[in-house]
């Protein structure tokens, strides 16, 4: 069966593709990684609330990957540095 979905959706799952690819670089090929997607696409192939097939093609993907692997993507994520770059865009008085 054939998932149909529209052009928006399926761009924004074309995106959240994309950015598994570079987290699973040099691990995965891009190859496997489009077949595990794709297997994943079509587990959403009936879904009711298109809005959200992206989110769980990327879950589903990330998942299956991880089975396979064994290989979590770290994700940088420095709380203080963020705010950090945030910050220095505004005015001092506001961080007064």
């Amino acid at each position: 069966m054939q998932a149909a979905f529209d052009a928006i959706v399926l761009k924004q799952v074309a995106t959240e593709i994309r950015n598994i690819k570079a987290e699973y670089r040099g691990v995965v090929s891009e190859e496997s990684i489009d077949l595990v997607a794709r297997e994943s696409l079509q587990q959403l192939a009936n879904s009711k609330v298109p809005q959200f097939v992206s989110l769980f093609v990327g879950r589903f993907t990330r998942e299956r990957l991880r089975e396979l692997t064994g290989f979590r993507p770290r994700v940088e994520l420095n709380l203080l540095s963020m705010t950090a770059k945030l910050a220095s865009g505004f005015p001092r008085e506001i961080f007064r």
